[in-house]
């Protein structure tokens, strides 16, 4: 049984995480946010820097707290509903 017969495949960015820099909407610096993550703190001036979180399966699939893991489905049910 391959990989993908286990888990979903827009589980993906969830399971193996990819950073992503986004600019800090304070000073510009580019802060590294992973795929798995809403939010981090700039480097340079500590803001809070979020980004755009799209819809994944946490909000739908009933095997997404089975899929991912108990600790990234409840960290990530907590960001979307706050």
């Amino acid at each position: 049984m391959g990989l993908s017969d286990k888990f979903c495949p827009g589980s993906i960015r969830i399971r193996e995480p990819v950073p992503e820099d986004i600019p800090c909407p304070r000073c510009g610096e580019l802060v590294e946010i992973w795929s798995d993550e809403r939010r981090a703190r700039c480097p340079r001036c500590r803001a809070s820097v979020t980004r755009e979180m799209d819809l994944s399966c946490v909000q739908w699939c009933r095997y997404a707290q089975e899929c991912i893991g108990e600790e990234a489905y409840q960290r990530l049910k907590g960001e979307r509903e706050g």
